[in-house]
């Protein structure tokens, strides 16, 4: 194990890696999260520990689970925390690589403008919780990688098909080859209890306030409307994404 004080190279360049995220890998804040990985068996290709925490049993499990275990003062780890509650350990992983979903079977996300990643990263771990194939992006999406929506996620995006930059007419058109149906959500819909929708469905989401854009609108086969109360105009989408996911997880 390589201890690295705040001037050396490495520490420099994991800087800059943390600020803005290298292609192909994501940077994992949080004994929690590493936690999860080594239990999800993602391999950790580098790990870095706050020093003198090597010596617990749980710290020695990640140890020898990673390629590359490094050690750094507490000041100097904390610092290069992404998030405001380090929390001694960050870790790196490559990108998840799934199969693209097929639209054969199930159901899926797809979901526009959602730029807040903590928003991104609760609905997909809703998304992965509550039976979904996949979460598909459109390409004005928030990273779904970045420290902030794993965080969000609680992990599940290493836990569910995440694709980015999927244009609506090539989420539609496969879902077509099978016959399936595209809902919208909305405020002017079907009630969610009088819904039913047929599978394999894809369920298009927009951010809160601006919504989904015309084109997600026009090429719907429905819209269903989530019926709120006290002259509440709208949900967090995290929260509608779940109120719905849990409605087709268990219909009726």
């Amino acid at each position: 194990m390589q201890h690295l004080g705040k001037s050396s190279v490495r520490v420099k360049e994991l800087r800059r890696r943390v600020r803005r995220r290298v292609p192909g890998e994501v940077i994992i804040d949080g004994a929690k999260l590493v936690h999860d990985l080594i239990r999800w068996e993602v391999p950790i290709r580098e790990l870095y520990i706050e020093a003198g925490r090597e010596t617990s049993v749980e710290v020695e499990t990640w140890i020898a689970s990673a390629g590359q275990v490094f050690e750094m003062d507490r000041e100097v780890l904390a610092n290069l925390s992404p998030t405001r509650s380090p929390q001694g350990v960050l870790a790196v992983v490559e990108e998840p690589r799934w199969p693209v979903w097929t639209a054969s079977g199930g159901f899926g996300l797809y979901l526009e403008g959602i730029q807040d990643p903590g928003n991104l990263g609760a609905i997909i771990r809703s998304a992965a919780g509550l039976g979904a194939a996949a979460v598909l992006l459109a390409p004005e999406c928030a990273d779904p990688w970045g420290p902030s929506a794993v965080r969000g996620s609680a992990g599940a995006v290493f836990r569910i098909p995440v694709e980015r930059e999927v244009s609506l007419s090539r989420a539609a058109d496969r879902l077509r080859r099978h016959q399936g149906e595209l809902w919208a959500t909305g405020s002017e819909g079907r009630p969610l209890r009088e819904w039913s929708a047929s599978l394999p469905m894809l369920l298009m989401l927009g951010a809160e306030g601006q919504g989904l854009s015309l084109e997600a609108m026009s090429a719907a086969d429905g819209v269903v409307t989530i019926p709120l109360q006290r002259e509440v105009e709208s949900l967090n989408v995290a929260v509608a994404a779940g109120i719905v996911l849990s409605y087709l997880d268990n219909p009726g």
